[in-house]
């Protein structure tokens, strides 16, 4: 058993990290346990007035996110791997980190911990998304483009650094055994909720005390761009606003271009006013928002990434009780009862528009709807599987139990004799 109050820990991400549940979950329960843990992120532009639990420290790097194209990216991304590098490494001078925890995108973050790792610390490559189908899905490319081709060879190049692998859902684990990835070195560990921000009774009151203005808000908080499908309920607006006068959508994330669309859509649409598009925010300030709103949206498309990747923002939507009108996805379908949340076909702004008419006119709808995810799956979540399956792996890592894997059988640069899932 891992002695936490020995343990330190530094990890990369190249996000906000006040902003990205899913890198809080693990820097902040390893903090709780006892151990001291470096976090290297990107600078926000807002933080959270409460500084980060004892024992857990953020540091930045004077990189920004680019919400571009590809080109841009991968020049974000190169400077990125200098600074994490030259900041991970005068840290480590100062803390020899047991274990340091890289979270992708990219995965090639993980060689800013090549010298600790040759003087012995244990390496996890941390897959939230696999890179080539979300490259295929963010920029329409097909698995046979060379920007495809290259984040696969990068995939499995940095793999190959790793002691260990996490990846987020079982699909993901699939696609990165069918892409030479052993499946011995991959733990799944699900996205969790963080239940103390998420904390539905602690907003009850606010809730309760909602003006009774006539308003219905439907939210969605997270990332804004053309894979969320969100001119689908921009669409839908003017067949709301027939029968919900009051109806208003909010939209919470950082600002991009497609956020100009879906603004100019909506004055296209005569239906500006009914439109609320809100900056980005820390987590904290995300339950807040929830507890106003109404409906919990998630219209994503269609695509071999958004068709396997696990929102977070459904898990958050259900935690706080809201009712769930989302895509007709396969994750969605395969994780959640058919009776939690209601589907709409993805792109269908008219079924979209029916599902919310349902909830804005049936109450009692609603309210089933949270029981039904309630039953079905909050409660599992609360049981807190992915913290008990992270420190067995940081266990078995340390105590070593678990040796360095070879992760691609073949020659990194060879593609030819081995089929990738995905082609």
């Amino acid at each position: 058993m891992t002695d936490y109050a020995d343990l330190k820990v530094a990890m990369i991400v190249h996000q906000y990290y006040y902003y990205d549940g899913r890198v809080r979950f693990y820097a902040e329960a390893l903090a709780e346990a006892g151990a001291r843990v470096d976090v290297l992120c990107v600078r926000a532009e807002t933080r959270p007035a409460a500084p980060p639990p004892q024992g857990l420290r953020v540091f930045t790097i004077p990189v920004s996110r680019a919400y571009r194209g590809p080109g841009s990216y991968l020049l974000e991304y190169g400077l990125a791997l200098i600074f994490y590098t030259i900041r991970l490494l005068a840290l480590y001078a100062r803390n020899r980190y047991q274990v340091i925890h890289v979270h992708n995108m990219p995965d090639f973050l993980i060689f800013a911990a090549l010298i600790p790792r040759l003087l012995g610390a244990r390496l996890i490559l941390d897959i939230h998304d696999p890179t080539p189908e979300f490259t295929m899905s963010k920029y329409s490319k097909p698995a046979t483009s060379g920007l495809v081709r290259f984040m696969r060879w990068q995939e499995r190049l940095s793999a190959r650094l790793a002691h260990a692998i996490i990846t987020a859902n079982p699909v993901f684990k699939e696609r990165l055994v069918g892409r030479g990835l052993p499946a011995d070195a991959i733990t799944v560990i699900g996205n969790e909720v963080n239940a103390r921000i998420f904390d539905r009774e602690r907003y009850a009151p606010q809730r309760q005390a909602r003006p009774q203005d006539g308003r219905f808000v439907l939210v969605y908080a997270g990332t804004i761009a053309p894979r969320y499908g969100l001119e689908v309920a921009v669409n839908a607006l003017p067949l709301l606003v027939e029968r919900i006068p009051g109806v208003r959508l909010q939209i919470i994330g950082k600002q991009t271009d497609y956020s100009q669309y879906l603004a100019a859509r909506a004055e296209q649409l005569r239906v500006a006013q009914h439109l609320e598009l809100t900056p980005a925010i820390p987590l904290e300030a995300v339950p807040w928002h929830l507890a106003q709103a109404d409906v919990g949206i998630y219209t994503a498309v269609s695509d071999p990434h958004m068709d396997v990747a696990v929102p977070t923002k459904v898990l958050e939507y259900a935690y706080m009780g809201l009712p769930v009108v989302a895509s007709r996805l396969p994750v969605l379908e395969k994780g959640f009862a058919p009776e939690a949340l209601l589907l709409f076909e993805p792109g269908c702004a008219e079924e979209f528009a029916q599902h919310v008419l349902t909830l804005y006119e049936q109450p009692a709808r609603r309210a089933e709807l949270v029981q039904c995810m309630d039953r079905t799956f909050v409660e599992a979540q609360r049981q807190q599987e992915g913290r008990r399956t992270y420190c067995a792996l940081l266990d078995a890592l340390l105590g070593g139990q678990q040796e360095k894997r070879a992760v691609a059988q073949e020659d990194v640069a060879g593609e030819g004799h081995r089929r990738p899932i995905d082609e």
